[in-house]
This record gives C-alpha cells, sequence and structure tokens, in this order.
C-alpha cells in the first residue's frame, strides 16, 4: 500500500502523486483542481503525540509520516518549521485591561525562519523535496513574493530551474533575493492576476511544470504542520488562530491539519479562523462581511468583490480576484470565524508597538494579523479563557522600506548642542498612545 494518495474533493477520484503530476504537466489548468492528501496507513493506527513525531530529525519534517513524500533521502530542508511560539503578554494585557476579558496568547515566529524569514519557507522545503523524488527539472510560478522567494530557495539546492513571474508593484528586495539563488524572475506590467496569465502561457509554450496554487496539495499539507506544531509545544490546542489573508493556503493547510487530529482523536474542537486583510485589498473581509449581516443566504460563498490592481503597499496580501473563497468562507463559517478588514495606515504604528515591547520587528503583513487581533478584541470575536495563535508570517527583513519609516527625525546635526537626553519612559507613553489608537 502506498504512504500517501490525492482526493478530489468534487468527484471523489483517488490517484497517486506520479498521476498527479502526468496530469498537471497535460494541462495547466488541472494544478487548479482541488485534492487533498490521505494516509490510509496513519488512518488505522492508534496515534498519539509521541508516536507521531520522529524526533531525530527538525522542525517540519518531525511530520515525515503525513507529508506527502516517500523517501526521506529526497528532503530538501534547513530547519523550516523548527521556530517558538511565544507567549505574548502584553497583547494579554491589553485585553484583559481594556475588554475585561482573560485569555493566553502566542505568537508563532515564523519570521525566524532562517532561509527566506517567512512561514512560506515551510511550502518550499515541501514542494522542492516533492519535485526532486519526481525528478522534475523546471518549475513555473505567480507570485505577489514571498512565496517565489522561498521556491528560489529552496528549489536552489535540488538543482531546480524555477522561473517566477511577479506583479508590477512587487518589492524590488524580493526580486533580488529571487535572482541571487541563480533563478529567473519576470517583473509583469500589471496586477497579480496578469502575472499568474503570463506564468500559464509560458508553462505551455515551454512544457514546464506550473504551481498549482492555493490548492496546492504539497503547500497545504507544510502549512498543516503548524497546527501539529501547537499540538506538540502548547499544553492548551488553540481555540483562535490569527493570520493575514491573501491567497489562503495557510488557513486551508491549518483547517485540514485539525480535521486530520479530529479525526485522530488528538484535538476535540476546530479553533477559530480569525482572518485579517488590509482595508486596501480586502474583497474575502468585505464579501465575507457582508454575507454575515444578510444571514448567509443564497449563493453567499461566491459573492465577493474583486479589486483590479489593488492600491495595497502590502503586495504580499494584493489578492484582489480570490479565487479560493468560496472555499475559505466555508472554513471559517464552519470554525465559527470571521474575516475582519485592518487599516492599512495603521501597519507602521503595529510594527513599532511589537518592536518595543518584544523587541520583535514584524513585516507588514504579518503587522495586519496582529491588527486582525484587535480587531477581533472590537468585534467580540474573542472570548474569556481562550487560547490565541497568531501567526507571525513574516520579518521586517521582506519589506526594508517599511523598516526605513521607522526613523521619525530623519535630520543630520551640525553640533552638540541638537543632541538631547531622553528617557525610555516617554517613549513607552508614545507607544502606548499608538497602542489607544488602535483600541
Amino acid at each position: 500500500m502506498d504512504k500517501f494518495y490525492l482526493k478530489h474533493l468534487k468527484t471523489g477520484e483517488e490517484i497517486d502523486i506520479e498521476t498527479w503530476y502526468e496530469r498537471c504537466l497535460e494541462s495547466n489548468d488541472y494544478a487548479h483542481e482541488h485534492f487533498e492528501v490521505y494516509y490510509p496507513e496513519i488512518e488505522k493506527q492508534l496515534i498519539n503525540k509521541s508516536n507521531l513525531i520522529d524526533n531525530s530529525a527538525i522542525g517540519m519534517w518531525k511530520y515525515f509520516k503525513i507529508l506527502p513524500l516517500n523517501n526521506k533521502k529526497n528532503i530538501i530542508s534547513s530547519g523550516e518549521g523548527n521556530v517558538a511560539l511565544e507567549r505574548w503578554s502584553f497583547l494579554e494585557k491589553i485585553a484583559e485591561e481594556n475588554f475585561g476579558i482573560n485569555i493566553k496568547v502566542y505568537a508563532h515566529r515564523h519570521d525566524n525562519h532562517s532561509s527566506t524569514g517567512t512561514f512560506k519557507d515551510l511550502a518550499g522545503s515541501m514542494v522542492a523535496s516533492s519535485l526532486k523524488e519526481m525528478s522534475i527539472k523546471n518549475y513555473v510560478v505567480a507570485s505577489t513574493g514571498n512565496i517565489a522567494t522561498a521556491f528560489s530557495r529552496y528549489l536552489s539546492d535540488a538543482n531546480i530551474n524555477f522561473c517566477a513571474f511577479i506583479p508590477e508593484a512587487s518589492s524590488k528586495m524580493q526580486e533580488a533575493e529571487i535572482r541571487c539563488f541563480g533563478q529567473k524572475v519576470y517583473r509583469i506590467r500589471g496586477d497579480y492576476a496578469r502575472a499568474k496569465k503570463f506564468s500559464v502561457d509560458f508553462a505551455n509554450k515551454n512544457n514546464y511544470l506550473l504551481a498549482a496554487g492555493t490548492f496546492d496539495p504539497l503547500r497545504i499539507e507544510a502549512k498543516k504542520t503548524m497546527a501539529y506544531e501547537w499540538l506538540r509545544l502548547l499544553d492548551v490546542f488553540p481555540t483562535a488562530y490569527i493570520q493575514g489573508l491573501s491567497g489562503g493556503t495557510g488557513p486551508i493547510g491549518v483547517e485540514k491539519g485539525c480535521r486530520e487530529m479530529l479525526k485522530l482523536g488528538l484535538i476535540n474542537k476546530q479553533p477559530k479562523l480569525l482572518l485579517a486583510q488590509s482595508n486596501k485589498c480586502a474583497p474575502m473581509a468585505q464579501g465575507y462581511k457582508t454575507s454575515y449581516m444578510k444571514g448567509f443566504v443564497g449563493d453567499w460563498k461566491n459573492n465577493y468583490p474583486i479589486y483590479e490592481n489593488p492600491d495595497t503597499e502590502i503586495t504580499t496580501l494584493a489578492t484582489g480576484n480570490p479565487g479560493a473563497y468560496p472555499h475559505i468562507a466555508d472554513i471559517v463559517q464552519k470554525s465559527n470565524g470571521f474575516i475582519n478588514e485592518f487599516d492599512e495606515s495603521k501597519v507602521l504604528d503595529i510594527i513599532k508597538i511589537v518592536s518595543f515591547y518584544r523587541a520583535v520587528r514584524v513585516g507588514p503583513a504579518a503587522a495586519v494579523a496582529i491588527g486582525g487581533f484587535f480587531e477581533a478584541l472590537k468585534n467580540n470575536h474573542l472570548e474569556d479563557q481562550e487560547t490565541v495563535v497568531i501567526n507571525i508570517g513574516e520579518g521586517i527583513r521582506r519589506s526594508p522600506e517599511f523598516m526605513v519609516r521607522m526613523i521619525d527625525d530623519d535630520y543630520v546635526i551640525d553640533s552638540l548642542d541638537q543632541c538631547k537626553t531622553f528617557d525610555r519612559k516617554e517613549v513607552k507613553t508614545e507607544i502606548d498612545s499608538l497602542l489607544l489608537g488602535l483600541l
């Protein structure tokens, strides 16, 4: 019996990974079909935390038994997934003092990944390992930035040729990183949707394998390991998960992992999915809120606005036409969660607050996730005694232009008389005033 197989969510067809790759090469449209991975031997066993984990491995590959790879010799890894779940008591204090609830808040520090500093490194490792196992030599993706950077890093280790198509507004830093790993990147005049069209046409023209997008079963399986880490590291499994939202592979992976654990009897309830989007590109947040206000009637899962060329500075969250929204909306509703908007003009305030209180420099997409925590508090989406995990999905090095904005007094002095002493208590007062602006 094979270690794993793929099952089509609509038709129920079951295929092996070789067949899936063959069909994806024959038709790039097939890469967007929604398959899930199943592990028949695992489902037959009595599983607990101890026999699920391979303690000889580090990071994500502790969970080799429930990842879609047959041979460990094909693993391409740099320790991704081996990051901390930190207790952020300053957020707990805010919840208690301003909203009267006692909660536990953990930050899942994916900004600490050594490869590219984002939680996309999980997917990079999984995809590179699988492509190596299948002897695939060319790979193409359209990306707003972070996943292309991760793919570039890991596919270079696997000696696989990689071409990335990114929107015109994507970060120059990300383009430079993709190139520095010896891979090819094309900046497309237009938005992410146009970059996707270029990637499809390029893959078809050259008979290259096209990345499968939001429903990529490899990326979803990689992301699900985040939830298994909560089971391993926390005494109490989270009741709420918060993440900045673009395409949606992260929450899809978390939901898949939790569903597996429910079936195995390792947990007894799915956490609420409390997702957040920048108000400058919030098709899912607006669609979900509108449907919520109307009572989720009719064909509500297919009703959402489309943003053409989103006017956002957070290019990693700039998915203006989210094809996965019907599925995202479904799993959010079933979890009793919500999709909130966060004011993009407050992102720098979040970065400053977290830098001051935790000495952690989060990137703008992670700042939107933390902003989502404040929105969840204000909208009564969090209750007393909750355990909350916030995905710190990227660090500031992904967006150095935001780091530069931390400079409030950009001037050069001419004499010592211009230098004044200061007290950090004054800085704290300024930071706390920024906090009040979020409540």
